[in-house]
This record gives C-alpha cells, structure tokens and sequence, in this order.
C-alpha cells in the first residue's frame, strides 16, 4: 500500500515517514519543495531513494488530489504550527485550507486509514480534568488553536459520516532529530544555557515524536474505522520540570519568575515577534503555560498498545542530539555525557 505524507519536512512528518520506511512502506511524499526531503531523511539516517516526491502545496486542490491519487492511506501532517500574531495570516490562509485539500481528496480516493494530526490547542482551553480524545473542540483565540479547531471540526465531521480519520492530538512534540528547530526546542535551549524559569502555576505536557511516529504506524491496517488518540504523553509541575532536569543533568539551573512577568514577557514576545526576533515565549505560549491540565492516553495506549516512554528519556535523549547537532555546548549538560 502507498502511504501519502504531508509535511515530511516537519518535525512529525519526517518522523513519520521515517517510521513508515521501517516497516517498508511505499511512501511518497508532497513537498512545496523538494529539495529539501532528500537532505533532511539523510541525516535521519534514511534512504531517500525509498521515498516518491509530489511536488507541490496543501493549499493548491490540484496538486493534492494529484499526490493522493494511488494512495491508498494518508497521514495529514503539514500545517503552519506557531504562537505568535505576526504568523496569524499564514496560518489563517494554509490551515483549514489545506486540510480541507488533503481530507476531501483522501475521502474522495478512498483511503483507508486517513490520519490527521491535530494538537491539544485544537481543544484548549481544557474544560475537563484530566483531557480526554472526546474533549469539545474549542479552539482559543489565538489564530493557532482556532485554525486547528476548525480543521479538527471538519476532521470530526467526516468521522460523524463513518469515515476513517484517525485524529491524532499530540501535546508539547519532543525528541531528538528535530533538524528545522521546531517551536519546542527554543524552550530547551533556554532551560539548559540560562535556567528554568519556574512559577507556582507553571505546567505543561510534553509528547516524544518517535511515540507519534509509532502511533501511526500501527495504525496503518485498513478496516479500524474512525478513531480518536490522545497523545499528552507527561503532564510536569514547575517543580516536576526541575526533578525531570536534575535527573537528567545530574544538577540544573533554576530560577523563580512570577507569573505577572512571564505574561509580561509573553506580550514583549509577541511584538519581538513582528521583528524577526525570538523571545521563546508569546502571550499564547503563556495561556498554556499557565493553564494547562494533564491527559488520559490510556485509551490510546489499550488500542495501539504504544506505551508512552518516560519523559527523562525523551529530555535526555533530545539534550545528546541538541549536543551532537551543535545546538548546545557540554558545558551545560551535566554529567548527562558521563554515561
């Protein structure tokens, strides 16, 4: 079976493809540009002569129903994945569009599994504790959550009609091979060179991409019929971000931040934002930040049977690639490098 692939130059995306070709898939690909596929599977150590490119774009119908043609499954990927004002127009224009592309032509062809990767903002802010794959769809309003409500509306519509989209909810995506610097690592890289803001009501959740890539994988047998997994993976306390780096480190830097100036520097991120300059956090990152609730993936676990790994591996295993790609001096790894 050909598996269909948007956004394998993402972070999720190139996991996934990565994990397709290991179970030996015909995969192919839909890329704005090809060029970069072959590099980037390269250094994931992937063969890219295995993998077939469309080139083209999730917001031109033509080239979508293009790329799905033959396919017999898809995994819906791509989307522009940011917190900040500046990049609301994007997201506003590529967004729902291109899931109506990718879903509409893959229920067209009829596909069969049709994965959607959705995100938790698609269901923020939380009503329910702890969150779950049923949770309503809410969207905030902050243009991330709301184009992901509104394609996880339109994924969930199809779901009502029988068919068989999979929507995938994934918290705080880490892991290692993260080559495009997605919108998670900048967070590592402060908490390892200058410290661990930590506030009373601070939390988060955070989700290995190779347990994504796997969720999806085992997914791929046709006939399972409309599924939702939920993917928060750890749910982490101020204090639980400092035991998790201390494990990991051996010793790590904190220091205390209050609330009313992380949403200062949420604000100050946003116009930094409008100037090419990354603050690490926008006033959209502080909504979850502070207002975060943990997940029951229990339910994904008892039907995939992909058991989520421990958060300390997913950290530890990030901190060596961040090492090992340049992105972060020994000096601040701690006795992490020691074993």
């Amino acid at each position: 079976m050909k598996i269909l692939v948007t956004g394998a130059t993402g972070f999720v995306g190139s996991h996934a493809v990565g994990r397709l070709l290991a179970d030996d898939h015909d995969v192919r690909v839909l890329a704005r540009t090809p060029a970069k596929v072959g590099p980037l599977l390269e250094k994931m150590g992937r063969d890219p002569s295995l993998v077939e490119i469309a080139e083209g774009d999730i917001t031109d119908e033509a080239s979508v129903r293009a790329a799905v043609d033959g396919c017999g499954a898809v995994i819906h990927a791509a989307a522009v994945v940011a917190t900040d004002p500046a990049s609301e127009s994007l997201m506003e224009a590529t967004n729902l569009a291109g899931a109506t592309n990718v879903l509409g032509a893959a229920v067209e062809q009829g596909c069969d599994p049709i994965i959607h990767v959705s995100s938790v903002a698609a269901l923020f802010p939380f009503e329910t504790d702890p969150v779950t794959a049923d949770h309503p769809v809410n969207g905030q309003t902050a243009a991330y959550g709301r184009t992901k409500a509104a394609c996880d509306l339109l994924a969930r519509s199809y779901q009502d009609d029988g068919q068989p989209i999979i929507i995938l909810y994934p918290s705080g995506i880490m892991g290692p091979d993260d080559w495009n610097e997605s919108i998670n690592l900048a967070s590592f890289n402060v908490w390892l060179e200058k410290g661990l803001p930590k506030a009373k009501r601070l939390s988060g959740s955070y989700v290995d991409v190779r347990d994504l890539a796997e969720i999806m994988a085992v997914s791929m047998a046709p006939g399972g019929g409309p599924r939702r997994f939920l993917a928060m993976g750890t749910y982490l306390t101020a204090d639980d971000h400092a035991q998790v780096l201390e494990d990991i480190l051996g010793k790590a830097k904190s220091f205390p931040l209050p609330q009313p100036l992380f949403w200062v520097w949420g604000k100050l991120g946003d116009v930094a934002k409008r100037f090419g300059k990354d603050l690490v956090v926008t006033s959209d990152g502080y909504e979850y930040l502070f207002h975060s609730k943990p997940g029951d993936d229990s339910a994904t676990t008892a039907t995939t049977g992909v058991e989520f790994r421990p958060v300390t591996e997913t950290f530890g295993d990030t901190f060596m690639w961040m090492h090992e790609a340049g992105l972060v001096d020994a000096k601040h790894l701690g006795t992490l490098l020691d074993g």
